[in-house]
């Protein structure tokens, strides 16, 4: 039977019997990696992962944007290697304070010099019981104060790391209270993972439909494949299937650039209101409302022409492009190889990519019979409604894992070890 027993620390009341450690005192390797000679000169397609701070997020590594070494250069990095169950904590610039463990399928890894290893040892701490309390709420804000404190880039140290001080309670213990939370990030995991499947389908069908024009026919056929008549269309240049024609897009859809709420102010952004969305903030053919800044009610008022309605399009207009839509025949068409084709067409040779309204409005689609159209969007929202609804399970998740993660850390709710 576990004490209910209390005392008061450091870092809080917790249980009578659970230790409290410095982390320099309990991990056998503490420390940043560096910038590989020739930094991103060096940097190839496949070979030895490279992590960087953009890889590491809170309890999720994060595969997009991670670069590769040659085994020569990876060599030269030997002391920042990567093992097993390390924990990497970022700690320099906007990101710094982001935790999580390394995927074994990433391995073999370096880090470079904003990514820190922690490296427990294992007979004292569980280094997944360490990723969580390192990202637990109490903890974070611990370490973004301290990061701020160092100057004008956000910085940890490695003896700011060191002295970091932990709960221990036993170790069969912080193992159960690790598998306990892993099992939510697991599920969450799986959710992704079926959500990629998902998406991966849905483009597979458009593509199969409107560009190899492989719909089925009256008879649920191929419709390229069994011979269906294709007439020349002058406006795309190439063959379409007999009855489909093609349209500016700008006769089928409003496009609005962002407008209004002139002079905002980052200083006048606030911890709750109506979302502002951003390039930065659509990622994957999803709006990452977690990083959207709020806007005072007043502010967002003023702006009416361009408040969001269910089902609108967004898209970012420099930089890399993104998108993310209701209406699912233009959105798997914008998530497209062709659509992809044709904004490189108009960006290239920019020094800043940058898409104009009227290169939208202008661009030239293949539109579907009717029948065609319908049928792909009932498969598409039954595919959408399976993605959201995967979505929600994950933010369920989500939020129970928060609201456990700060209870077992402090020991305020205890797993029940003795069963196991």
């Amino acid at each position: 039977m576990k004490s209910r027993t209390v005392k008061q620390t450091d870092i809080g009341t917790i249980p009578e019997e659970w230790e409290i450690v410095s982390l320099g005192d309990v991990c056998s390797k503490i420390g940043s990696g560096i910038t590989p000679r020739g930094a991103e000169k060096v940097y190839k397609q496949s070979g030895i992962a490279l992590i960087r701070s953009q890889n590491v997020y809170n309890n999720s590594f994060r595969k997009e944007g991670l670069v590769y070494l040659d085994e020569a250069t990876a060599r030269e990095m030997e002391n920042v290697a990567v093992e097993r169950e390390d924990v990497l904590l970022n700690i320099t610039g906007d990101s710094v304070a982001r935790c999580c463990t390394v995927p074994e399928e990433i391995l073999p890894a370096r880090v470079n010099q904003h990514v820190s290893i922690i490296r427990t040892d294992g007979g004292e701490v569980n280094p997944v019981f360490l990723r969580y309390y390192l990202t637990n709420p109490r903890m974070q804000a611990t370490m973004l104060s301290l990061g701020e404190s160092g100057g004008t880039r956000n910085a940890l140290t490695k003896g700011m790391i060191e002295r970091f001080l932990i709960p221990k309670p036993a170790l069969v213990e912080q193992t159960e209270i690790a598998r306990v939370l892993s099992n939510f990030d697991s599920k969450i995991e799986l959710n992704q993972q079926m959500n990629r499947t998902l998406e991966s389908i849905g483009t597979a069908i458009f593509k199969h439909w409107f560009t190899d024009f492989e719909f089925p026919n009256e008879q649920g056929r191929p419709y390229k494949y069994s011979g269906g008549a294709m007439v020349y269309s002058e406006e795309l240049g190439r063959e379409i299937p007999s009855g489909w024609g093609a349209d500016r897009l700008g006769n089928h859809s409003i496009i609005k650039g962002r407008i209004g709420w002139k002079g905002l102010q980052v200083s006048e952004y606030v911890e709750e209101g109506p979302f502002i969305v951003g390039g930065t903030q659509l990622v994957n053919n999803r709006v990452n409302w977690d990083e959207c800044p709020r806007v005072p009610q007043t502010r967002y008022d003023e702006s009416p022409e361009i408040m969001l309605r269910r089902g609108d399009i967004l898209m970012t207009k420099d930089g890399t492009h993104s998108s993310i839509i209701n209406q699912m025949y233009l959105w798997n068409y914008f998530k497209s190889y062709a659509f992809g084709s044709l904004v490189e067409s108009r960006v290239e040779g920019s020094v800043i990519p940058h898409l104009y309204q009227r290169d939208i409005t202008e661009m030239t689609i293949v539109l579907p019979t009717s029948r065609i159209a319908s049928q792909f969007e009932a498969a598409a929202n039954a595919i959408q409604g399976r993605f959201d609804a995967n979505s929600e399970n994950s933010r369920s998740l989500n939020k129970m894992r928060d609201f456990l993660l700060p209870k077992f850390m402090s020991g305020k709710v205890r797993v029940p070890v003795e069963v196991r």
